[in-house]
């Protein structure tokens, strides 16, 4: 059985013949994304694709090498996520992408990524408002976006 049937795994086709991630059906507790859905290379994860029923399910996400882009909200309120890999190669994290993910308790950003969002990680939504979580902490390169952006919204990180 292949991981997309697995998973049951959905995205949508790109004009440059790649794919976007959309939908994670039937997420599992550890799941190691393919690199390709339907012969075509996943390079992007879109918006909030793991469904709301089934968001207290993941707890380890590694992406595959070929993604470049992770879009707004995708791994939004997965509340038991604990470890997320995130390729090198990957460059751009958007709004929101990693938020509401209290047991995510340290993510390392690789230093190929060149943009994070607003809220892009770090960050929990609850009683109405964004607040930092406090025992969350950022790895990432020196002077690199990822140190950069821990530093302006006063995270806590660890150079590595």
């Amino acid at each position: 059985m292949r991981d997309d049937d697995l998973y049951s795994l959905r995205s949508e086709q790109r004009f440059d013949g790649t794919a976007v991630l959309t939908r994670i059906d039937n997420p599992q507790p550890v799941m190691e994304l393919p690199s390709h859905i339907e012969n075509r290379p996943i390079t992007a994860i879109g918006s909030d694709i793991v469904p709301l029923g089934v968001k207290s399910v993941p707890r380890e996400i590694i992406l595959p090498a070929s993604v470049t882009s992770i879009g707004h909200g995708a791994f939004q309120d997965l509340r038991y996520l604990k470890k997320l890999v995130l390729p090198e190669g990957l460059l751009q994290i958007g709004d929101f992408a990693i938020y509401t993910c209290p047991d995510l308790q340290e993510l390392y950003i690789p230093p190929s990524v060149e943009r994070l969002g607003r809220y892009a990680v770090g960050y929990m939504y609850e009683h109405a408002r964004a607040y930092r979580l406090n025992y969350f902490t950022l790895l990432c390169k020196q002077n690199s976006a990822a140190h950069h952006f821990a530093e302006e919204n006063q995270l806590t990180y660890r150079l590595v």
